[in-house]
């Protein structure tokens, strides 16, 4: 049993039937136990997140900013920016605008294994975000093509408006699967909504040849021949590679190859 299972049941007809075809509901009675909604907030004002792990959505255009809610401190006889003002991020979400907190997979354990869990059984790399709406906000959820979503309801209740199809109401322990490139509005219940977005982004195809050349240059046959190759014309150079490129590709673990790929170079080989 893997955690998508716990999650969406039959794995084999989720992938035939509902991945980057549609959205879907779910129900994972664990899911409010990953984070709670005091625990996020004891985050902020403990006074130890620095932007860019914190932010809030903007009024206009999407995307998320930090200012006007950042302070700075004094650490080790350096005055450092960047760090969350918690009264200022209280006044914000007072005022209607949602605090977001990024990458919480940095600093929380469990977060952590489920977007490690995820990564192995959906083979893609995994981000996520904490997403806290005052009630009544309205919000959106913009994703590229490249990328899906797990939208896990941790406390409250989100209203959901999907580009096709009806509107969706989230409670929690729901789970909503969103196919990559929707730009789907939500919007919180009378008493806030408190969610976990997690990100699935599966290798290209220009990726995975771009690994796969970069493995094979680094192997043993190209340190084989890189002392010698010069003495070689390009029609011999051609013959060599076409022989040795077939070689590695016969021998080719492709689901390996794609766990490799999964690993993010923009996170120092994190996944």
């Amino acid at each position: 049993m893997t955690l998508l299972a716990d999650i969406v049941g039959d794995v084999d007809s989720f992938a035939a039937e509902i991945w980057a075809r549609r959205p879907e509901v779910f129900r994972y009675e664990a899911g409010p136990d990953l984070l709670v909604r005091a625990a996020a907030w004891e985050m902020v004002e403990c006074g130890l997140l620095v932007a860019p792990y914190f932010g809030m959505l903007r009024e206009v255009g999407g995307g998320a900013t930090a200012q006007g809610i950042t302070t700075t401190r004094e650490v080790l006889g350096r005055a450092l920016p960047a760090y969350a003002d918690p009264d200022a991020v209280r006044a914000k979400y007072a005022s209607g605008r949602v605090i977001t907190l990024n990458q919480p997979e940095d600093w929380h354990v469990g977060i952590r294994g489920l977007l490690d869990a995820l990564r192995a059984d959906l083979r893609g790399r995994a981000r996520s975000a904490v997403f806290l709406t005052p009630p009544g906000a309205s919000a959106s959820s913009e994703h590229t093509t490249d990328q899906h979503a797990l939208h896990f309801q941790l406390d409250g209740e989100s209203h959901w408006t999907p580009p096709s199809g009806p509107a969706i109401e989230l409670v929690p322990g729901d789970v909503l699967y969103l196919p990559g490139g929707q730009d789907t509005g939500c919007e919180a219940g009378p008493d806030g909504s408190f969610h976990l977005t997690v990100t699935i982004e599966e290798p290209t195809g220009s990726e995975l040849a771009g690994l796969m050349i970069a493995e094979f240059l680094d192997g043993p046959a190209a340190t084989e021949i890189a002392g010698t190759h010069h003495f070689l014309t390009p029609a011999q150079k051609t013959a060599w590679l076409r022989t040795e490129l077939g070689k590695a590709l016969a021998d080719l673990d492709p689901a390996a190859l794609v766990d490799r790929a999964a690993v993010d170079p923009r996170r120092g080989g994190r996944t």
